[in-house]
């Protein structure tokens, strides 16, 4: 039996994305400078859960491979594979960007948004992978 490590890591990134969008959203209503600074941080810890989710969906998609997997797996993984890098890409851009220029970059909002929503998106794809493996 194939013990799957990625459905176990993954979540770490997803919690800490969602909830720094969350803050990022109250930002846009609040004067107060917790809410950006907070979801800064918790993009970043994200950043760094996403390479560790990364480097087990390798992981995990190399044993299915090797346990001889079809071509639609493949194929779904790929979609789930774009979704993900999609989402990982738009929290860097935003992470970067306020990182380079903090406070005055409230149009990342929308990259958070984004990304969260991609992160769901991606998510469902490979609860569905996971199911078929």
């Amino acid at each position: 039996m194939m013990v799957f490590v990625h459905p176990q890591v993954v979540h770490f990134p997803i919690a800490l994305w969602v909830v720094a969008t969350v803050f990022d959203l109250v930002a846009l209503r609040s004067r107060r400078d917790l809410f950006p600074a907070m979801s800064f941080w918790l993009i970043g810890l994200g950043l760094v859960g996403a390479v560790l989710s990364v480097l087990s969906g390798w992981r995990d998609l190399l044993a299915a491979e090797a346990s001889g997997v079809g071509t639609a797996l493949r194929q779904e993984h790929a979609l789930h594979q774009a979704l993900a890098y999609g989402a990982t890409a738009a929290y860097l851009v935003a992470f970067l960007v306020r990182w380079r220029r903090p406070g005055r970059a409230r149009w990342t909002v929308l990259l958070t948004v984004l990304g969260a929503v991609l992160v769901g998106i991606a998510g469902f794809v490979g609860g569905e992978l996971r199911r078929v493996m």
